[in-house]
């Protein structure tokens, strides 16, 4: 008799078991947790496309094509120096690679930490022998600051990111702003190496970085270039002024200034 009961039985028991308030309340518990963790799943997915879809100021990726006039005017002009090559404002690699293939021993100073991290990633930089990456900010004292990102045109000097074209290049997302450390690179510079060249390009603040090498510059006589885009950056200072006492004239090329002793 048990033994054909036992079917019915258990059939019986599931179907309490499915009208249990207990029961059901489990369930819908169970379910209410899944629909929750689905949310979770879709707002992270759609945060994360979201951030995809930014474009934070960010390092320039190295382009073997791209052109470097400038660096190789300041080679040319220092034919028969010896020494190495700074590179100030290094972003993109291109000045260090066209130094490290003339043969130059080459340090690049570059402030924007994505930058930085994207020259890290370039094999003949990264890997060569003669080049050294030194992640800081070159200015006239040791202190904090404030880089404004925008992305290739990165500036200590506010206003020069907030008009026109550079305007167009400031993140619209994210920070704006980056803590940095400003260092007067005659504190970082090995002093048994002789330096022959020296390139600029940090959007207006050229003038403090060339104070910071005043005594590289004054013992070593190099060749300088750097960027003047005439009235569309604000400035810091006069380099030439800067220079001019040292014995140094400067001449146009292009959108930079090459400054070397007078003849």
């Amino acid at each position: 008799v048990f033994g054909c009961a036992a079917p019915l039985l258990l059939r019986s028991l599931v179907q309490l078991r499915g009208r249990s308030p207990y029961l059901a309340r489990r369930r819908r518990r169970r379910r209410r947790r899944a629909e929750a963790s689905r949310m979770r799943t879709c707002w992270c997915a759609l945060l994360l496309a979201v951030l995809s879809s930014t474009t934070p100021a960010a390092g320039l990726a190295y382009n073997e094509r791209r052109k470097c006039p400038l660096m190789n005017v300041l080679l040319a002009e220092a034919t028969f120096k010896k020494g190495m090559v700074i590179d100030v404002g290094a972003n993109g690699g291109c000045e260090m690679a066209t130094a490290l293939r003339h043969g130059r021993r080459v340090i690049g100073v570059e402030c924007l930490e994505s930058a930085y991290h994207e020259l890290r990633n370039v094999p003949h930089i990264e890997k060569h022998p003669n080049a050294t990456l030194l992640h800081v900010c070159a200015g006239n004292s040791t202190r904090m600051a404030e880089l404004n990102l925008a992305s290739d045109s990165l500036s200590l000097i506010e206003d020069n990111v907030a008009h026109g074209k550079e305007r167009a290049k400031v993140p619209t997302t994210g920070r704006v702003r980056e803590p940095v450390v400003l260092v007067p690179l005659d504190q970082l510079l090995p002093p048994a190496e002789q330096v022959a060249v020296i390139k600029v390009d940090v959007q207006g603040g050229e003038y403090e970085v060339l104070q910071g090498l005043l005594q590289t510059i004054t013992r070593d006589r190099p060749v300088i270039g750097y960027e003047d885009a005439g009235p569309k950056f604000k400035k810091h200072g006069n380099v030439r002024s800067l220079l001019k006492p040292l014995g140094y004239v400067c001449k146009r090329s292009g959108e930079d200034q090459v400054c070397s002793e007078t003849p």
